[in-house]
């Protein structure tokens, strides 16, 4: 195998009309991957819209991963181009318009396989592992929120297994939970319960997000997960802590500050979702979202830096507002810091904790020196 560097690139395309796509191009010898961003107009032709970006991932060749659509009404998931069909939809606040992040590669060596309730799994040979991307678990019973969400994790546990994965290969997932403050102690329970039942305390304990957003199936929770298949994973995956807040597990929530996996020749930071939390566990100034996202901010960087990464290492990135018409404080925080926002998705999102008004997920990439 090729030890040639990675490369990271950044560039925008005019999708149409006044429709920006944002793009960010993780390059290897063998393939790339692909970060892709659209922060859809309000009152866009959203019909228009996935014919165009539908167009734009054939003519590239692009193979999607996994991707999230926020905003989005039923009857537009409904007549969806196929290669756009493994999006999860999530419905917010129409006031934050439309949001598209899509996970892609340029490998034509993807394997895909799907299962019930239109759960998916897409595997991508990738420097010597695979990455795994399992996307739109949904529970597969009725009844409670409690039972419900036991049985996406079942669903969750029974993919990876199909695909001969072990636990401390399970590396991040993503909760997207609708109406999260009605019975977040709940969900929390659930994950505990989950995880003890699994043995997933006694090894690696996945980076996560969780947000409260509603979607277009009417399910109390979807998840996506990302998983790392490989011949060596106790050594290339580890849980990172953050320097300025304690242990999620601390105050019963079941993730990990990050995960960092080493590849041959690259790393990969995942950076879980990250709020204005003391090293206590209790929230920081509650009112205030701009002296929340400053907190949050510093958390991040104290993450990255602990860690060797920098702000430029930052491949993909999402953040999360209770109120959407708050994101221009953070377009403001990033503006006077020298941050390039234009590859971050901004969206609406009720956040955990009732008093919490901001938080952000990313993850960064850096070459490997040997």
């Amino acid at each position: 195998m090729s030890l040639k560097k990675m490369r990271i690139s950044r560039f925008k395309t005019i999708l149409y009309n006044n429709v920006i796509l944002y793009n960010v191009k993780e390059e290897y010898p063998e393939h790339s991957l692909f970060y892709i961003n659209l922060d859809i107009p309000l009152h866009e032709d959203l019909k228009q819209l996935f014919s165009h970006l539908s167009d734009y991932l054939n003519a590239y060749k692009l193979n999607v991963l996994s991707g999230f659509a926020f905003g989005f009404k039923r009857s537009f998931f409904d007549d969806l181009p196929g290669i756009l069909s493994d999006l999860i939809f999530l419905m917010h606040n129409i006031f934050a318009g439309c949001q598209i992040q899509l996970i892609c590669t340029d490998s034509n060596k993807v394997i895909s396989k799907y299962y019930q309730e239109g759960a998916s799994i897409k595997t991508l040979d990738h420097l010597g592992s695979q990455l795994v991307y399992v996307s739109n678990i949904q529970p597969v019973i009725t009844g409670n929120y409690y039972n419900q969400t036991f049985s996406s994790f079942m669903l969750m546990a029974d993919i990876i297994r199909d695909h001969g994965i072990s636990y401390k290969e399970l590396v991040r997932t993503w909760l997207y939970v609708d109406n999260i403050l009605d019975w977040y102690n709940t969900l929390n329970k659930v994950r505990n319960d989950f995880y003890r039942h699994e043995g997933i305390f006694d090894g690696l304990i996945p980076a996560s997000t969780g947000i409260g957003l509603g979607n277009v199936y009417n399910k109390c929770i979807l998840v996506n997960a990302l998983c790392i298949k490989g011949q060596d994973t106790d050594d290339m995956i580890r849980m990172v802590d953050s320097p300025l807040q304690c242990s999620a597990t601390d105050y019963k929530s079941s993730f990990s500050r990050g995960v960092e996996i080493k590849h041959l020749t690259s790393s990969r930071l995942l950076v879980s979702g990250t709020a204005s939390i003391s090293a206590g566990g209790y929230t920081l100034h509650t009112g205030s979202v701009k002296r929340q996202i400053d907190h949050t901010m510093k958390v991040v960087r104290a993450l990255l830096k602990e860690e060797n990464y920098e702000w430029e290492n930052i491949v993909r990135a999402i953040a999360y507002f209770k109120k959407p018409e708050d994101i221009k404080y953070f377009r403001d925080y990033c503006l006077e810091n020298d941050i390039d926002i234009s590859y971050m998705l901004t969206v609406g999102g009720t956040i955990c904790r009732d008093d919490l008004l901001f938080e952000i997920e990313l993850d960064a990439v850096k070459q490997i020196c040997h």
